[in-house]
């Protein structure tokens, strides 16, 4: 399904909708008992930070800023523990993706897969991993649909209690420099 939305990097003009969307996405997962994210991440400090080194992108869609996401190659420490499929090689990073609960279904997650891998492949990157909370369920039958391997869960003891537990998944793109 291809979708008429844009995706493109973030400015500071966008920073108001970003956390406006954000905000309504957090109520509509927490709606459903899913506390993936909190006051302390994403915020507008990540943010940013994240505008700062051209790590965050937005979602356009029918010209309204429709959700946001950071890629980085910054590793979580705590991804240390995963058993990745190769330990070696370059890998985007995707993290605190969100889309307006109200747009949902529109092919926008999928249009945000399809712009990494095109960003990982004209990077000569090898893969993309990312993490997901372990209780989205929906997130994490979209990523297996879309050929992401689950390769472990880690704890992120800075959540709250009993919504710490963190799937890690990965995609590999391309071997030939994780064979050498």
């Amino acid at each position: 399904m291809r979708t008429n939305a844009e995706i493109r990097e973030a400015i500071p003009e966008d920073l108001d909708q970003i956390e406006q969307v954000l905000s309504e996405c957090k109520r509509h997962l927490e709606q459903k008992g899913i506390y993936q994210w909190n006051d302390q991440y994403p915020n507008t400090a990540y943010f940013l930070e994240k505008l700062k080194h051209g790590e965050l992108f937005v979602i356009e869609y029918e010209s309204e800023i429709a959700g946001s996401f950071v890629v980085d190659e910054n590793v979580m420490p705590e991804w240390g523990q995963v058993k990745w499929q190769y330990e070696k090689g370059r890998y985007l990073l995707l993290h605190a993706l969100f889309i307006n609960p109200l747009i949902q279904g529109k092919g926008l997650g999928n249009r945000v897969l399809d712009f990494l891998e095109e960003m990982a492949v004209k990077g000569q990157y090898d893969g993309i991993r990312l993490d997901v909370f372990s209780k989205n369920e929906n997130a994490l039958k979209f990523y297996v649909k879309r050929g992401f391997k689950h390769r472990g869960d880690i704890i992120l003891p800075f959540k709250p209690v009993d919504n710490q537990v963190y799937a890690c998944y990965e995609k590999i793109l391309r071997t030939s420099s994780l064979h050498s």
